[in-house]
């Protein structure tokens, strides 16, 4: 399905200039005039969907987006309403396919302020398995509540089982009711068409994702956001099983999330009666989604000719939470080895990567001997929160607000190599980590998680991050938590 595209429009830039005296070039002639076209549009009206305390996230296939020869036929008309739809609805990130054109693409996030995109053809490997003049899949996101850590073209050795578009991998940092985590986003667009072999495709896709899944991310919080090509429920084609059932049947690890929404009988398309576009969630993110916020949104009642002049599908909501959420606590910075000569600049830090507020009463920090900090009833630890225990007052940084000094007087890490332990007010271990003389070898130089702030992260040096020597009670980039 590759068609060459011609580039038919200016960008934003050029728009602006369009309207001073200077011009944008010899051939600016027929794209001015298609975005004198597109600023006569009226926009259209629809309405917010997403809120300031949840995070929400939709995915939509936008009908070969900027084809010429394919789709609706009006490029500009379909650009000003897929701009208005998601500035409207304003979700905080959007999984979508079918975009072709990567003009069209980029004056699309240039008449949506506060947004930022990325396709798979700009992902690592995705130029080899993405051309020009082919449908894409890609991200949406607000730059205020989301940033994008990496990205990556996935499972292309299944190729084929995906029909030609493998799916886009993005690592974010996001931004949920102020607590921040990272999120694992995938966007696909399976093979469609209900008959057997491209069904039998679907089957390969499926059991390729949930074993790279498995076996990569078995303990990341992730969203599959897309067009499946096939309902959960059942398949499109008769008589077959949903080619996912393999993820609807692993309940302890996995929940599609818009199952309801086959459940209930609706449609994510205008041409067929299933429910194609779905999302979803790995079980670390389940206990954030707000019951039954997932929602087939028919803006087709707000947009003139939708089927005609915008796509023929419909954005598939959902929003997540804190307040559904769950404190994870973990050790996330070590310094054994102080500056200077002084004990009491040693530090363990702690950071609450969970969706909800932690209750450290009780709760202890100890080393391979005994407990070292006690923390008083009443400590509490925001969502997203950092906070560090000294081995003395005197070592605490002038400034530094999210810190304390151990209750008894030491923290009593040994250089050659010890055990830190976050023990709860149970007795119960919460995290711990053991480390060798080469993670405390450099006076001053702390061990850190990599990535920062994540569980799954494992401990490096912190000049292996930053050209910095340590940073409690901040992020490794210095930022505050």
């Amino acid at each position: 399905m590759t068609r060459s595209i011609e580039s038919r429009f200016i960008s934003a830039t050029c728009l602006l200039l369009l309207l001073a005296p200077l011009g944008c070039g010899p051939e600016e002639g027929a794209a001015d005039e298609d975005a004198l076209e597109e600023a006569a549009l009226a926009v259209v009206a629809v309405p917010a969907k997403g809120t300031a305390s949840t995070f929400d996230v939709g995915t939509w296939n936008i009908e070969w987006f900027g084809s010429t020869g394919n789709g609706p036929t009006d490029e500009a008309l379909q650009r000003s309403n897929v701009r208005d739809v998601i500035a409207g609805t304003d979700l905080d990130v959007w999984g979508v396919q079918e975009v072709v054109s990567t003009t069209q693409w980029s004056q699309l996030i240039a008449g949506l302020p506060g947004y930022a995109g990325l396709l798979a053809s700009e992902a690592t490997g995705g130029s080899s398995y993405y051309s020009s003049g082919e449908q894409k899949v890609g991200i949406l996101y607000k730059t205020g509540a989301v940033s994008v850590q990496s990205a990556q073209v996935i499972l292309t050795a299944n190729d084929y089982d995906f029909g030609g578009r493998p799916p886009l991998e993005v690592k974010l940092k996001v931004t949920i009711g102020g607590a921040t985590l990272d999120v694992y986003f995938i966007t696909l667009h399976a093979k469609a068409i209900a008959d057997m072999a491209s069904y039998e495709r679907r089957v390969s896709a499926s059991n390729a994702l949930k074993a790279y899944l498995d076996t990569y991310r078995a303990t990341d919080r992730v969203i599959v956001a897309g067009d499946f090509n096939d309902d959960v429920d059942g398949s499109i084609l008769s008589g077959k099983a949903s080619p996912y059932a393999n993820f609807v049947n692993d309940s302890a690890d996995y929940r599609f999330v818009t199952k309801a929404l086959s459940d209930a009988g609706l449609r994510s398309t205008l041409s067929h009666n299933q429910v194609i576009d779905h999302q979803l969630f790995t079980n670390e993110l389940v206990s954030l989604y707000v019951a039954g916020s997932a929602e087939i949104y028919r803006v087709d009642q707000y947009v003139t000719s939708y089927g005609s002049t915008t796509t023929d599908h419909l954005p598939v909501l959902a929003r997540l939470t804190p307040s559904a959420g769950k404190p994870q606590v973990i050790v996330n910075e070590i310094c054994s080895n102080e500056p200077g000569s002084s004990t009491s600049g040693e530090f363990v830090e702690i950071v609450n990567v969970g969706g909800a507020a932690a209750d450290l009463g009780g709760w202890s920090i100890a080393d391979g001997t005994q407990a070292r900090h006690t923390f008083p009833a009443g400590t509490s630890l925001a969502a997203g929160g950092g906070l560090v225990v000294f081995g003395g007052s005197s070592g605490i940084p002038a400034g530094l607000g999210n810190a304390v000094a151990a209750s008894t007087g030491g923290l009593g890490l040994a250089n050659s190599g010890d055990t830190v332990a976050l023990v709860n007010a149970s007795g119960a271990t919460v995290d711990t980590f053991t480390f060798g003389s080469s993670h405390a070898s450099t006076d001053g130089v702390s061990m850190n998680r990599s990535p920062d702030a994540s569980a799954q992260g494992t401990f490096v040096l912190h000049t292996a991050l930053t050209a910095a020597s340590a940073s409690p009670g901040k992020r490794a980039n210095g930022s505050a938590f």
